[in-house]
């Protein structure tokens, strides 16, 4: 089943500066938040870029601009994120406040001001130096200021947070310290001391998201506080830190503690530590190995902590007690990752950017890390060493759910990819991955609980269980890579033919193959096909021994699809191509309706993630170039499932094998204009003669092909196509006609449907038979059926969709003779056919009005009627005096003059019943006759 998640190629943003130092220098992306007084921070659509050696830059991710950039010493180097905060102090002025740790080499802490009033900008500088510690800050952020109440108004202090652990609070305007938290104030609760800690991970965030998730299960920490704590009213913030111990035996521990209060701060001076509030191990596997580059992602409204390394993903839940592992997701070759939602992440390797769902362990999309447009970057991707490679990997910054936008850095490039997702009820994108999205999606290298293999288990009372009667991957207890394992020797010899193919998928798909095939089979010794049989197996079997179509394993469906089909990436383009199309197997999966374009699709990615997606008509190109008879395109549509684009695909092809299709207008168009100066010379009207009998000879056979054997097969598919077209929803095959055909191939369908129309008898008079087709035995010849006039007025509404107004008034319509004026004689039939229809339809409907009152009058007197007489009516000869027909009468039913009592006895009704029983037939408006 297709994911309702769409990935579009990675899109350049910007192109930063390169850093002065190209071996050893890096990027750094910051958030960029606004806030005020009295108001909450909010995550703008803007990034802080910190360059080694060249300075900091703002972009704005929506516009794909820079906004300002500001300059550091060319050996500067940053040692974390920058942050920025973006304040509109009045209607005309906003000023930007943006810090950045550096060290140059002595460790600094840098304030870069800009205050825009109109078009006038000031800028200022401050610095700071770090003399106290030698150990660089790893994480920068803006809390709420702790000045006293009657010191001057500000907005924010920023907090810094070294690599051991301590921790300081800097003032936002002069970057003067406030206070200080030692790195032992995080030990204080930690049961195993070791003799160094590391920060890898910081997250500010406030008490009352805290209470909602991450501490959800932990409500008692609250007492902590000498108030109560609300989103709008007392809400401290707190910070989560994430280290890891150094020694023999690696440990990750989750630490929450909550920053001193104002009141402390102006009390004891600048030395106070943090208060802790949680500190807990995160569970870690012995054989995980913790010395890899890590990175981690933390939800604090869900309690959701999320860490990749070593190409693996794991999900922790933190709203308990203590934090317990969820899910742990392998990556296939994962470099980078990025939270999309609680069920969705995006990671990139070094080829693709693939979105997993974590909860299910399956891939939703995957797309090409190939920069559109960029051919450059192709080349290097052929071209380029494994150094370059991991210069130019794609590492992840943020997601903007607004945007839908997931912002990375490759080499040098601020790329853009856009991630859409399926439409809540209130009709916004939400990149939730659903179960329906992962069926049949299951990402590669997942390791599952293995199944219990216990025979005593499978039979309870001697009654089979229900895993027996499955041939599928539920009730199949053998690895899948052993069951192909001898197969797949096969292919990497070169050794498999088309009859070896067969003989090999036959026992596995109950494929009936011919008598020298079979006996090949039985002579061929194969450790995948001489399996011991189950004795539930019969279950599934049909009568001559072979497995019925719907209980075959898929995995063996798509197995073979992708054995048969590939696609070739071509430099501008993909094609589809086929093997073993000869194969007994390939007509199974045909005539079965297995060979559908989602099927092929899902087994090549199956076996190569990194191949193009499978194009429209791709499929269908192929069927025609294997049968130009179209036998096997009849077989396609009529047993496969295909979605509107593949059937106009189909459409097409059909149409210009009966030569429906208008010629080139240009061409035609160039043949009949100025036709009075045409002059040609003498030396030429022979070659003139001679192309003109070519042409007649041509046009003499497309007729006689036309004619011909295998007519009645196009015939029929393009019956069966226009059919299924019908069944697909309307959008769709408006939306599938204007992204596959011109606006002149909309006009040549537009064409067959009036010809269609035409030929069931639909734009004649109901009672004028004139002009219907009569066959030798004198009945009618057309073989339509009433309902036809549904599905041609149906196509062809979706065919004047498709041009849509704008295109018939501008005359981009060209029709089949070129002529823009012949739109307006077109729409002019079209309207005299449509009231011709229409008129018929009328003229029927009233004449099945006056019909019906004589039908139901003539069904009631046959229902009354007793039961035991099966003589035939006599009808009246034509020279009695016959009555009318009583139009619109009710059938009076005559009243038994005996009824059945109690017990069966039989009683004569009494005239006081019988006229009960005539009051009770008369209606609430009736009129009835009384005779005296």
């Amino acid at each position: 089943m297709s994911s309702r998640f769409s990935i579009q190629k990675p899109y350049v943003i910007a192109s930063l500066p390169q850093p002065i130092d190209h071996s050893n220098g890096r990027y750094v992306v910051g958030e960029v938040v606004s806030g005020g007084v009295g108001t909450k921070k909010r995550k703008r659509s803007e990034l802080a870029v910190g360059i080694d050696g060249e300075g900091l830059s703002l972009y704005d991710i929506s516009s794909s601009k820079l906004i300002t950039s500001y300059a550091l010493p060319p050996q500067s180097s940053f040692t974390c994120a920058p942050v920025s905060v973006r304040t509109r102090i009045s209607k005309t002025t906003v000023e930007r406040r943006s810090y950045a740790s550096t060290a140059t080499p002595q460790l600094q802490l840098t304030l870069f001001r800009e205050i825009v009033t109109g078009t006038s900008t000031e800028s200022s500088t401050t610095s700071h130096p770090l003399t106290s510690s030698s150990r660089p800050i790893t994480y920068l952020g803006t809390i709420t200021s702790a000045k006293a109440p009657e010191a001057e108004a500000n907005i924010h202090d920023i907090l810094a947070v070294q690599e051991d652990g301590e921790i300081h609070c800097f003032d936002g305007d002069s970057l003067q310290e406030r206070w200080v938290s030692p790195a032992s104030a995080l030990v204080r609760d930690v049961a195993r001391h070791t003799s160094e800690r590391k920060v890898e991970f910081a997250h500010l965030t406030n008490a009352y998201a805290a209470s909602q998730g991450i501490l959800k299960g932990r409500q008692d920490l609250f007492a902590f506080y000498p108030q109560e704590v609300t989103d709008d009213g007392f809400n401290p913030d707190i910070l989560v830190l994430i280290t890891k111990s150094s020694g023999e035996v690696s440990s990750r521990t989750l630490h929450i503690v909550s920053l001193p209060r104002r009141a402390a701060v102006h009390m004891n001076g600048l030395q106070h530590s943090v208060d802790s509030l949680l500190v807990a191990e995160i569970p870690s596997a012995p054989a995980d190995n913790l010395s890899g580059q890590t990175s981690f992602s933390l939800q604090v409204s869900t309690g959701v902590l999320q860490q990749f390394q070593n190409e693996t993903l794991t999900t922790f839940d933190l709203s308990d007690t203590l934090p317990k592992e969820q899910t742990k997701l392998k990556t296939v070759g994962g470099t980078s990752f990025l939270r999309l939602s609680s069920t969705s992440v995006l990671v990139s390797s070094s080829q693709s950017v693939t979105v997993y769902n974590p909860k299910y362990q399956s891939t939703l999309a995957t797309v090409e890390l190939e920069l559109a447009g960029n051919s450059d970057t192709r080349k290097r991707k052929r071209e380029g060493t494994d150094e370059n490679t991991m210069k130019n990997e794609c590492k992840f910054i943020v997601y903007f759910p607004k945007l839908s936008v997931a912002v990375a850095i490759i080499s040098n490039k601020l790329i853009g990819i856009q991630v859409e997702g399926h439409q809540d009820r209130q009709g916004r994108l939400r990149t939730a991955g659903l179960l329906i999205d992962s069926i049949r999606c299951s990402a590669k290298g997942q390791t599952r609980p293995a199944k219990i293999d216990n025979s005593a288990s499978t039979k309870i009372d001697g009654i089979t269980t229900l895993s027996n009667f499955l041939p599928s991957i539920i009730g199949d207890h053998v690895p899948w890579e052993d069951q192909i394992r001898d197969i797949e020797s096969w292919f990497q010899k070169g050794e498999c033919d088309t009859a070896s193919f067969d003989t090999k998928l036959a026992p596995q798909l109950g494929v009936t193959l011919p008598a020298e095939l079979r006996n090949g089979l039985t002579n061929g010794l194969d450790s995948a096909v001489e399996k011991k049989p189950d004795p539930a197996s019969n279950n599934n079997t049909s009568a001559n021994g072979r497995l019925a179509p719907a209980d075959v394993d898929r995995r063996w469906i798509l197995y073979a699809l992708g054995k048969i089909f590939t696609i070739e990436n071509g430099a501008s383009e993909s094609k589809l191509s086929a093997t073993f199309e000869d194969s007994h197997t390939f007509m199974w999966l045909l005539e079965h309706g297995f060979m559908t374009a989602a099927n092929i699709e899902a087994a090549i990615r199956k076996s190569n993630s990194t191949s193009k997606s499978l194009q429209p008509g791709q499929l269908v190109d192929l069927i025609v170039n294997i049968d130009p008879n179209m036998h096997l395109l009849l077989v396609l549509v009529a047993k496969n499932y295909l979605g509107a684009a593949e059937l106009l695909y189909v459409i097409r092809n059909l149409m210009e094998s009966l030569g429906l299709l208008g010629e080139n207008p240009n061409t035609k168009q160039g043949l009949l204009a100025n036709v009075e100066h045409l002059e040609v010379p003498n030396e030429d009207l022979e070659e003139q003669v001679e192309q003109l009998e070519a042409e007649i000879e041509q046009d003499l056979e497309m007729a006689e092909y036309q004619l011909g054997a295998g007519s009645g097969t196009r015939g029929h598919a393009l019956s069966q196509a226009l059919s299924k077209l019908y069944a697909r929803p309307s959008l769709d095959i408006v939306h599938a006609l204007q992204t596959t055909y011109s606006s002149q191939e909309i006009v040549c369908l537009i064409y067959l449907l009036r010809f269609e129309l035409a030929r069931g008898g639909w734009t004649t008079k109901y009672i004028d038979a004139a002009e219907l087709d009569v066959g030798e035995d004198g009945e009618e010849a057309t073989g339509y059926e009433d309902n036809a006039i549904i599905l041609i007025s149906s196509l062809l509404n979706t065919c004047v969709d498709a041009i849509g107004a704008g295109g018939w008034l501008s005359g981009e319509a060209r029709l089949v003779d070129g002529d823009r004026f012949e739109a307006e004689e077109l729409i002019s039939s079209l309207k005299l056919e449509v009231s011709a229809a229409l008129e018929g339809i009328e003229e029927a409907v009233y004449l099945k009005g006056l019909t019906s009152e004589m039908i139901k009058y003539g069904d009631a007197v046959e229902s009354t009627l007793p039961k035991h007489k099966r003589t035939d009516i006599l009808m009246a000869s034509a020279d009695e005096d016959i009555s009318l027909l009583p139009v619109g009468l009710k059938v009076e039913k005559d009243i038994a003059l005996n009824k059945v009592g109690a017990g069966g006895a039989v009683y004569k009704r009494t005239k006081r019943d019988i006229g009960y029983l005539k009051s009770q037939k008369v209606g609430k408006y009736s009129r009835e006759r009384i005779r005296i």
